[in-house]
């Protein structure tokens, strides 16, 4: 006569119910200890992949730079609103980074087809947003003529890229504080710094290399939200310390 209540092994041997349930307890067990670690090192390897972007975009725009007597590029360097591309396109900041992928890149349709480079793993919003690496404004874009890389003494500690929410300028005396795209009159919160990897945010300075940079290292807003706008934009990461023309 059959056990209640038992399971039959391939060796005859049974399991109870009480049995089964340890088992599927030590199981469930397991995993709540495995999944946080599982969690963390899917983390890990999105903050790997977007330095790795911040790095590559980076390198992009330093070729820009050598191939344009050490200017990067900015609109105003590019006409200026309301000036047109060689596709006959109205000049933007969609535009002219697209035409930057697609000379450095080899993209065909920048604009129709998201580039993966341009956004970090973790963004799930890309259709009104330009990128999620901000170039620093204020060696940039700030000045109307630009300003040549060969200016600035610091090369590697000067910031040229920084990860922010989704504009293709980062501005440190701005803060975004509900963390998400922004649009209409409030687009230009998008240019805020943002720490999506464990308080870090994605950096590629002037010489070319990226790093992971801690919050409480980034003299932003966020960071330091008491600090005046010119203490936060007179630093050497984010203005730089230029030699004379």
């Amino acid at each position: 006569m059959r056990r209640p209540n038992a399971v039959r092994t391939k060796t005859g041997r049974r399991f109870t119910l009480i049995e089964l349930l340890v088992v599927i307890a030590i199981i469930a067990i397991l995993a709540g200890i495995l999944m946080p670690a599982l969690q963390q090192a899917r983390e890990r390897a999105r903050s790997i992949n977007c330095l790795g972007n911040a790095r590559e975009l980076g390198r992009v725009y330093l070729f820009y730079s050598d191939d344009y007597d050490n200017y990067l590029p900015c609109l105003d360097n590019m006409g200026g609103d309301g000036a047109v591309n060689s596709s006959g396109e109205t000049v933007s900041g969609k535009t002219w980074l697209n035409d930057i992928v697609k000379k450095y890149l080899g993209r065909l349709n920048a604009s129709t087809e998201p580039y993966k480079l341009l956004f970090c793993p973790n963004e799930t919003v890309t259709e009104d947003i330009t990128t999620n690496y901000g170039l620093n404004y204020l060696i940039a874009t700030e000045n109307k003529t630009g300003i040549k890389t060969t200016r600035f003494k610091h090369h590697s500690k000067t910031a040229m890229l920084v990860e922010n929410t989704g504009h293709l300028c980062y501005y440190c005396d701005v803060t975004n504080p509900g963390k998400t795209h922004a649009a209409g009159s409030s687009y230009g919160l998008n240019r805020a710094a943002f720490f999506r990897h464990n308080d870090r945010a994605s950096v590629t300075f002037l010489d070319g290399h990226a790093e992971g940079v801690e919050k409480k290292k980034v003299p932003c807003r966020e960071s330091f939200p008491d600090l005046s706008k010119d203490d936060l934009e007179y630093t050497l990461f984010n203005r730089g310390v230029m030699s004379k023309p």
